[in-house]
């Protein structure tokens, strides 16, 4: 139910302006400049890469469900329109701590992390030193292992000193019963193993995606937690690039450090061989980011403030439409606009 209020409430935000596949790239968190855009555009930073591993498969399937119990219709073109008993449906959604556009998606690095130092040290603690680790991921395990090997991790006060920082955060008001109890059921340790999704699916009597978003939801808790507290000086090592700090996709940091160092549009395009579009995708992020400062550059004698102002009052964000309203302005500056004055 939670996973298919959250694709009501993506729909509705859509307000009929966007395909049934929108949402699918935004549970996705795809990193185009259409989906990217939309995140501001719509207010959706919640729900971006929420889901990084979901399949077309499930998505259509849960689509197809949501049609079968009149939620959702989708006409045509593909676009979908919540029903009037879809509404009552989200209107019991519960408010969700979830922040998908600062994490996207490394939250689960840190869970694999976190989750290896857990059981790696569970073990030490009972002088078990031969086991096999939960985690299968050689990156995790590479970085486990140079984390500990840089602590003196078979001491017993080392062991205290990362439980009481596991305790302290556990205890975080934030967090619900059930966050803690999917989260405990999730580690591994000495002689406990890790239940699989669905194990705790049939143990919470929760729906497995159901138990993901919570599952998500609590570890941007977390996250936000050890952040807030400097004392928690290991977990925030185990945090380490998990938070994102720039905004920017690794392709548009690239054109931005180019226009930053003085570079013109078309520069720019020559010196990354890219298309003029991929270009203008970066630079719709960079104004969304605020790494734009010479946007005026693109409306020669305009006053940016009142073109922004205008095409926010028009309310609607579909490309298209505005195109039909401002036939003098290109989808770029358009889209430029758009950046600017999202909400």
């Amino acid at each position: 139910m939670l996973f298919q209020q959250i694709i009501l409430q993506l729909v509705d935000r859509f307000n009929e302006e966007r395909t049934i596949s929108a949402s699918f790239h935004m549970l996705k968190g795809k990193r185009s400049g259409q989906t990217i855009q939309d995140v501001r555009n719509y207010g959706m930073t919640q729900y971006f890469s929420l889901f990084p591993n979901l399949s077309k498969q499930l998505y259509d399937q849960t689509i197809h469900e949501m049609i079968e119990l009149e939620w959702l219709k989708v006409n045509d073109l593909s676009i979908p329109h919540v029903t009037k008993m879809g509404h009552q449906k989200l209107d019991n959604i519960p408010t969700l701590q979830l922040n998908g556009w600062l994490y996207r998606g490394n939250e689960r690095i840190f869970f694999s992390r976190l989750s290896l130092v857990t059981q790696t040290l569970s073990h030490i603690h009972s002088n078990d030193f031969s086991f096999i680790p939960f985690q299968k991921d050689e990156k995790i395990q590479l970085w486990v292992r140079n984390f500990l090997q840089a602590h003196p991790y078979k001491s017993r006060e080392f062991i205290q000193m990362y439980y009481a920082e596991l305790r302290k955060v556990f205890q975080a008001q934030k967090l619900e019963e059930v966050h803690r109890l999917i989260l405990s059921h999730r580690f591994s340790g000495f002689e406990v193993s890790g239940l699989t999704w669905k194990q705790l699916s049939h143990t919470l009597k929760i729906e497995q995606m159901d138990l993901q978003v919570l599952f998500q939801e609590c570890l941007h808790i977390l996250l936000d937690e050890i952040s807030m507290n400097p004392s928690c000086i290991l977990l925030n090592k185990i945090t380490e690039g998990v938070i994102t700090t720039c905004a920017l996709t690794e392709s548009a940091k690239k054109t931005a450090e180019f226009y930053q160092n003085g570079h013109s549009f078309d520069q720019i395009m020559t010196i990354r061989q890219l298309k003029s579009s991929t270009i203008e995708d970066h630079f719709v992020e960079m104004a969304m980011s605020g790494h734009l400062k010479a946007v005026q550059q693109f409306f020669p004698h305009k006053d940016i403030g009142v073109l922004s102002q205008q095409m926010k009052n028009q309310q609607t964000k579909k490309l298209k439409t505005l195109k039909t309203i401002y036939p003098m302005y290109s989808y770029f500056q358009l889209r430029l606009l758009l950046a600017l004055g999202g909400d």
